[in-house]
């Protein structure tokens, strides 16, 4: 597998002319915005249509459907909370599928089941004759805006090839991962070893503070060394910040829960964690796999979520 791509040629095509965009969230968003800027015709859409006001500013076009972008873009790009989400925007009434002919690619930056991946990218391609390109991401809001995102992608080289150039606009790194679904397959096991590392940082916060260590200083002291890491740096990044979300958030979640403050405040912030650590633990069983470390940090977060204790 390579994570490098020639451009477009007369061998792949390039479909890049105006390029789709769906779903405008905290990685949607900068995503969006880096195509636009990286000079795409870029025409977006959103379930709330306020949250398409800031890329119309930066010059994106504002679609009244997924089905508009899908009769307009021959590349259009997905990033969706879930599975549900994904098949209301493709298949459902007004969904990119109602219309066939002229959407060649969909890149879907989601996270979500490698299995359900492949059967709506051949239902996708039966319906329409466009193909899938499954293309979930790591590396948060900051290397969304950054560019730097790594992005591992399941689906045809020929079809990465093709849209290799949007993709670069906002990924350092573009891995082939494999045929169809082997995309969300490399980020379920991304998932394992981030979630267990922010949960490994937690523990080790809470025996130092308890051992006579202020908990701002260990991290500080770590790097550098074997147990730094980029999930640390992040976390030291967005405490200085005093950011709200992300990393930072999860590992002190994980911290307060530990101390009995957590309470349920954290419940909403962990749906998206648990459902995607659920991914890596269900791949577990249906191959026949043991992961005592998907399924330790799932109870950790599911029980911080659910009653605010680990």
């Amino acid at each position: 597998m390579s994570a490098s791509f020639a451009a477009p040629s007369s061998e792949f095509p390039d479909l890049t002319g105006a390029v789709g965009y769906i779903g405008l969230g905290n990685i949607g968003e900068p995503i969006a915005t880096r195509i636009t800027e990286a000079g795409f015709r870029t025409i977006v859409w959103n379930r709330t249509a306020s949250k398409s006001r800031g890329l119309s500013e930066k010059g994106a076009e504002v679609a009244t459907s997924p089905a508009e972008i899908s009769s307009r873009c021959k590349v259009v790009c997905l990033c969706l909370t879930n599975v549900e989400a994904v098949e209301a925007v493709v298949f459902g009434p007004d969904g990119l599928a109602t219309r066939t002919g002229f959407m060649k690619i969909l890149i879907d930056n989601s996270t979500i089941h490698p299995d359900v991946t492949r059967k709506m990218a051949e239902r996708l391609r039966k319906k329409t004759g466009a193909k899938w390109l499954d293309c979930p991401v790591s590396g948060g809001p900051v290397g969304a805006k950054a560019g730097t995102l790594a992005a591992m992608v399941g689906g045809d080289a020929e079809d990465l090839a093709s849209a290799r150039n949007v993709i670069a606009s906002y990924a350092g790194r573009i891995s082939h991962m494999g045929p169809v679904g082997c995309g969300q397959v490399a980020k379920a096991c991304n998932q394992v070893i981030g979630f267990g590392t922010m949960a490994a940082i937690a523990e080790a916060l809470v025996l130092a503070q308890r051992s006579g260590i202020p908990m701002d200083v260990l991290p500080q002291s770590l790097a550098g060394g074997f147990a730094d890491s980029n999930v640390l740096k992040e976390y030291l990044r967005a405490t200085a910040a005093r950011e709200a979300g992300g990393i930072a958030v999860l590992i002190r979640a994980l911290v307060d829960a530990r101390s009995g403050m957590a309470g349920d405040r954290y419940r909403d912030r962990f749906s998206l964690l648990l459902k995607d650590i659920a991914i890596a633990v269900d791949l577990g069983f249906s191959t026949g796999t043991e992961t005592p470390m998907a399924d330790l940090v799932e109870r950790l977060y599911r029980d911080v979520g659910e009653k605010g204790a680990p």
